[in-house]
This record gives C-alpha cells, structure tokens and sequence, in this order.
C-alpha cells in the first residue's frame, strides 16, 4: 500500500507543475493583454480627436466652396485670392486628417486583433486549469477508493475475530464491487 501511494505522488505533483506551468503563461499574458487596452483607449480617443478634426475642416472647406461659387463668375473673383487660399488649406487639410483617421483606425484594429488572440489564449489556458484541476480531483478520488477497497480487502482469517458474523465476508465483496464500479465510472467519466 505504501507504494501505490508513492507512485500516484508524483503523478498528484504533476498536476501542479502543469497547474503551475498553466498559471505561468497566463501570468505572462495577462499584462501584456491590459497595455493593449489601454494603447486601444489612447488610440480610440486619437480617432475621436481626428474624425472631429476631418469634421471640421469639412464645414470650413464646404463653406469657402459655398462663398467661391457666389463669386465665380463676376469679376470680383480676382479680389478673392485670399478665399482660395483658404480654400486650398481647407482641403488640404481634409485630406491630411482623413488620411490620419484611416491610418489610426488600423491601429486600432491591429490592436484589437492581439488583443483577441491574447484573451483567447487565456480563454484556453483557463479552459485547461479547470480540465487539469479536475483530473486531479478525479485521480484524488480514485485514489481514495482504492484505500478504501483495499481496506475492505480482508483475508478470511480476519473476518473472525473472535466474534461471528455469516454475512461479513460477502458484504465485505459486494463493498469491493461496488467500489470497483465506482472507479470505474470515475475513469470512463474523467475521460
């Protein structure tokens, strides 16, 4: 019996390096998964900025287009200069922060994208822990029936021990069964 607990030792203390190997990695995951959210609120709020950015140069470029076609086609369009100017930066400026949200937004997506591969991988190391812990549970209880059977396991000369009991002996093997069973089950269960 003390060597059927020696050997289900170490195989109990496996769990807990793999537990322990698992813990680890989410360990490591885990604050690089919380940088990620706060680079993506940064750059979420660097998208805010800039699409208010692109919006306003869209009025200031709709508006000085609205004023250029009053004064299209007199001859004042000459003392206008300075409107097309403004003109010329307004749409420059359109582009410039169009190009600046796009650019951004795929930031934020690309950060979004390890984000997700970092919680699934911690979805999956968590899966694992519980499968792990578990199994561990299991083996803990088939190894507490195996005491028990084995403790029910008596010789025929212990079962009278000075006092008589007819039915003790084939309790005692419906108990083993039963136990088996149980084990069984745990294995067919665990698997």
């Amino acid at each position: 019996m003390a060597v059927a607990s020696r050997e289900e030792g170490p195989a109990l203390d496996n769990y807990g390096q793999f537990i322990a190997r698992l813990d680890a990695a989410a360990g490591k995951l885990t604050p690089r998964r919380d940088a990620l959210a706060t680079a993506l609120g940064a750059a979420e709020l660097l998208v805010t900025q800039n699409q208010t950015g692109l919006e306003l140069w869209r009025q200031r470029l709709s508006l000085i287009s609205q004023l250029l076609a009053r004064h299209s086609g007199t001859h004042e369009a000459r003392r206008y200069s300075t409107l097309r100017e403004l003109h010329d930066v307004a749409a420059k400026m359109e582009r410039m922060f169009t190009s600046r949200v796009q650019r951004v937004q795929g930031v934020c997506r690309a950060i979004r994208a390890r984000r997700d591969q970092i919680n699934a991988s911690l979805f999956e190391l968590e899966k694992s822990r519980v499968k792990l812990t578990s199994s561990r549970m299991l083996a803990l209880e088939r190894e507490n029936l195996r005491k028990v059977a084995d403790d029910l396991a008596v010789s025929p000369e212990g079962t009278s021990l000075g006092f008589p009991d007819p039915g003790l002996r084939e309790s005692l093997r419906e108990a083993r069964e039963a136990i088996i069973l149980a084990e069984a089950l745990l294995e067919v269960k665990g698997n």
